[in-house]
């Protein structure tokens, strides 16, 4: 093993520990979660509660179904891949799915310490990549914005606004959206060199999805974090795309 092929296996191994960490941590943290829920009193239950429950139980199984799925199918055609982590980001984002909603009995410091995990295993690959290749600056610009993006998924919760008929329904639909396309933009993420095409329907969907959540919920309850990062995550497109246009132009 030269020097080279040494620095990007330790990497791997940090990578995947990293995320590693995000699975079981997360998992643990839904799990109390559900056996808080399936324990405790069913009659005050809404039609919400339910849909978090499911959602959470599709979550975890889901994931860990699809990740043995990949790897039964990998050794079935004797595939040998030395790069598990696209694989491990849908995973992780069937995961999250589960992670966005606020069950009873959700405990918000060991889901921050999960999406922590995530996110610290991204900047290794970024690092990575910076290490082999240059375009440090969008290499580093392509990170902060996807995890940007991230933070800027809502969570969905209750609420007792009047027109609660159609904000539920739109919360649900806009964190299950984000999270789809935070998925796509991490597998290939992982998959190439660590930078994103800033692409236009991703952003979009963040945009309107974030603005009818916070518009409709504004009088009750202005969501300052998801505000917050729903700003940076603007900037940083427009400044990846500025930097895409500059280097098209060169």
């Amino acid at each position: 093993m030269t020097k080279e092929q040494n620095k990007d296996y330790l990497y791997n191994c940090w990578k995947f520990i990293f995320l590693a960490a995000y699975f079981l941590i997360l998992t643990a943290e839904r799990v109390i979660s559900l056996v808080k829920c399936c324990t405790g009193d069913f009659s005050r239950f809404a039609y919400l509660d339910y849909y978090m429950m499911m959602l959470t139980i599709f979550a975890i199984f889901g994931s860990y179904i699809y990740l043995v799925m990949r790897i039964t199918d990998a050794k079935k055609h004797a595939e040998k891949r030395t790069d598990i982590f696209p694989e491990l980001a849908v995973a992780a984002g069937i995961l999250l799915l589960g992670g966005m909603v606020h069950t009873d009995g959700s405990i918000p410091p060991l889901q921050f310490t999960s999406y922590g995990m995530i996110l610290i295993s991204m900047a290794i690959h970024t690092l990575q990549n910076v290490k082999k290749s240059r375009n440090a600056e969008k290499k580093w610009l392509s990170f902060a914005y996807i995890v940007a993006y991230s933070m800027a998924i809502p969570v969905v919760y209750h609420t007792s606004i009047e027109l609660d008929y159609l904000f539920v329904p739109i919360e649900c639909v806009v964190s299950a959206g984000m999270v789809a396309m935070f998925t796509i933009m991490l597998v290939r993420f992982y998959s190439g060199n660590g930078e994103s095409n800033f692409s236009l329907l991703p952003f979009m969907i963040a945009l309107i999805g974030d603005f009818a959540v916070l518009y409709l919920r504004w009088d009750e309850e202005i969501n300052v974090f998801v505000l917050i990062f729903l700003c940076v995550m603007t900037l940083l497109w427009f400044a990846g795309n500025v930097m895409c246009i500059k280097r098209k132009n060169k």
